[in-house]
């Protein structure tokens, strides 16, 4: 690992710390993102119970999204046909994946909203992934999005599934969770840049900034 790698990973590792602090100040004990999302990043493989402070009025925990129950994260991603259609196949494995409905690329593409926000000369018109978020909001699932470091997004991996794109891969992948230290990924397009079903922390660094849309719970 060079010097620079090892610098990069420190200020990752410092952010992660700072970003823990907040998460304490804001009550942001579980889930992602949380201090114990921030934590789990630090020490990958760390086993956390944490027990937040809890107001008697907040004594039942929330019910858990129906589409947690229902998730499979060995959906298969079938290749993609065109290759403008990254994002949308990575929004409709996450809808087939947590049972909103059966797979269907055509009408992902039009919910989308074509050719406005997708389209055949510029893929996603909008790279943070905006419209991904809305469209899943149509089908009740709430999402957060965000510029994350492979270590916030490997805690994410963790917890639940998401979409994300790299800006110097130019290319919209499904989150299925964790393989070994990498990230385990839904790819329609295997073997693009080198990358096949999982994305290490170099491919990472190599083809991001990576932008990260995550299902929440």
């Amino acid at each position: 690992m060079s010097a620079e790698s090892d610098l990069q990973q420190l200020r990752e590792q410092q952010g992660l710390l700072t970003d823990s602090l907040s998460r304490m100040v804001q009550g942001q004990w579980v889930g992602f993102p949380s201090l114990e999302a921030d934590l789990e990043a630090l020490s990958p493989g760390i086993h956390l119970n944490p027990r937040p402070p809890m107001l008697s009025s907040e004594a039942l925990p929330p019910e858990a999204p129906d589409w947690l129950a229902c998730y499979e994260p060995d959906t298969v991603m079938h290749p993609q046909v065109y290759d403008w259609t990254c994002s949308a196949c990575a929004l409709d494995w996450v809808l087939t994946a947590t049972a909103r409905r059966g797979t269907d690329r055509e009408q992902t593409v039009y919910e989308i909203g074509y050719p406005e926000n997708i389209n055949s000369a510029y893929g996603l018109m909008n790279g943070s992934g905006v419209e991904l978020q809305r469209v899943l909001a149509d089908y009740g699932i709430g999402s957060g999005q965000g510029w994350l470091t492979f270590d916030q997004v490997y805690a994410l991996a963790g917890v639940v599934p998401g979409m994300m794109s790299g800006g110097a891969w130019y290319h919209w992948v499904a989150i299925r969770g964790r393989d070994g230290e990498s990230l385990w990924i839904a790819n329609s397009a295997p073997g693009y840049q080198s990358v096949w079903s999982s994305l290490s922390r170099a491919d990472f660094n190599r083809l991001g900034p990576f932008s990260v849309v995550w299902l929440r719970r």
